[in-house]
């Protein structure tokens, strides 16, 4: 059975694949190594042992290393104090972890107007009350992407706010485009990035530190190790509206591995049609 993300240690490579559909992975052992399984007789567990040895006879994963937009100073630290208060207030909560599949101290989803403006429901009511309790870091938060990347700023439908978000590799299955990340604190340096898996060969490491980066979390992703310290995250996504079509897992910087093939899931694609069956 797969682990669920906060289980998973994201420094291993099996765990950066394991939110792949059996598909997915069987398709990358014959596209990117040659190596072409029967779904009737070849299981998830021997396709994911077969990777892992094909991928010890080469060099590591590529590393793009690209950075998000600058978010201005003033704002981010308006925010982290924001934060920070929150956390005070969140230690009391019940449920200080919203989303126990992902490993964080704290975890914490508000739902933004636009998602439920025309809706009644209870669920929406219940959204309408929680925002409510939030109005200084939710306007905080807006202000931060509203600033950076007004376009996006009109779409997003939901903000997920954690501390100490760690590793936990997974796929949001919810997201219908692609979301914007920030992260602020005393972490360490050079941890704490966003990876995201850009190919079977390659990952970029985003740095969101007091920065706005773009990815699409359709790809599995994660965040790096730091060693100590803080570290807070805002992240802002899309679950309604018009789907957008997924493309690649970053938009910055030139791809360190231009020759691997696709091996992700496209309408159309005759390779995975021909193994979306109960594997995948």
């Amino acid at each position: 059975d797969k682990l669920h993300a906060a289980d998973r240690d994201a420094t291993l490579l099996r765990s950066q694949m394991e939110p792949h559909s059996t598909g997915t992975l069987r398709r990358r052992l014959a596209l990117v190594f040659k190596d072409t399984t029967d779904p009737d007789v070849v299981d998830r567990e021997e396709v994911m042992d077969r990777l892992i040895e094909h991928y010890n006879m080469r060099p590591p994963r590529e590393i793009r290393h690209i950075k998000g937009a600058p978010v201005d100073a003033a704002i981010c630290s308006d925010l982290l104090k924001e934060l920070e208060l929150w956390v005070e207030q969140d230690k009391f909560r019940m449920h200080p972890r919203e989303r126990l599949t992902i490993r964080a101290a704290h975890y914490m989803i508000l739902t933004g107007p636009a998602a439920f403006a025309k809706e009644t429901s209870s669920k929406a009511v219940k959204a309408k009350e929680k925002l409510a309790k939030y109005p200084r870091l939710w306007e905080l938060a807006h202000k931060a992407v509203t600033d950076t990347d007004p376009e996006f700023a009109q779409k997003y439908t939901a903000v997920a706010f954690t501390k100490n978000f760690e590793g936990s590799p997974h796929i949001d299955t919810q997201n219908i485009a692609t979301f914007r990340g920030l992260s602020l604190g005393d972490f360490s340096e050079g941890g704490g990035k966003l990876a995201v898996e850009c190919s079977a060969l390659e990952v970029a490491h985003l740095d969101t530190r007091n920065r706005l980066g773009k990815l699409d979390g359709r790809f599995p992703h994660w965040v790096t190790p730091y060693e100590d310290g803080d570290r807070y995250s805002v992240i802002y996504y899309i679950t309604r509206g018009e789907i957008e079509l997924r493309t690649t897992a970053v938009f910055e910087g030139e791809s360190l591995a231009p020759d691997d093939p696709a091996t992700y899931s496209l309408p159309g694609d005759n390779y995975y049609n021909k193994y979306n069956r109960a594997t995948n």
